[in-house]
């Protein structure tokens, strides 16, 4: 059940319309979207529905103030390099293709701003970092 929710709200990163999620980021490299939880792990979606990926954050779940730095890895079914191990992405499937990520929130409260690096596999981080400003729903008229 719960990989049908990552999938409903990675289908939305691809929509016009307004996602239904407790937090959403424009970042520099697209959408993304707080999907879901598993135990102690954050589960993040992002890209277009035809080619979606998640993000597992662990130790994140349940913090909503007073967030740190959190270390993961983002899962995809392709990307540009391929990993020899594999590890669980979209809808629990196994994939070789991989990366380490470290998200790091930038404010104190909540929405809050956050970067993050990442690597392809478990190799050097990559130049780019990841830059994300949350989405902040306009005020009821």
């Amino acid at each position: 059940m719960k990989l049908l929710k990552i999938v409903g709200l990675v289908a939305l990163l691809a929509g016009t319309g307004q996602a239904i999620a407790d937090e959403v980021w424009d970042t520099n490299v697209g959408r993304v979207i707080y999907a879901d939880e598993i135990g102690p792990t954050a589960v993040f979606a992002y890209g277009p529905k035809e080619d979606p990926g998640v993000i597992y954050l662990v130790g994140l779940a349940k913090v909503y103030q007073n967030r740190g730095t959190y270390d993961g890895y983002w899962a995809k079914d392709k990307s540009k390099v391929e990993c020899t191990t594999a590890r669980p992405g979209i809808y629990g499937k196994m994939t070789r293709y991989w990366g380490r990520m470290q998200v790091k929130f930038i404010d104190k409260d909540f929405p809050s701003r956050w970067e993050a690096i990442w690597s392809y596999c478990d190799s050097e981080k990559q130049e780019t970092k990841i830059e994300a400003k949350p989405q902040v729903a306009a005020p009821a008229k």
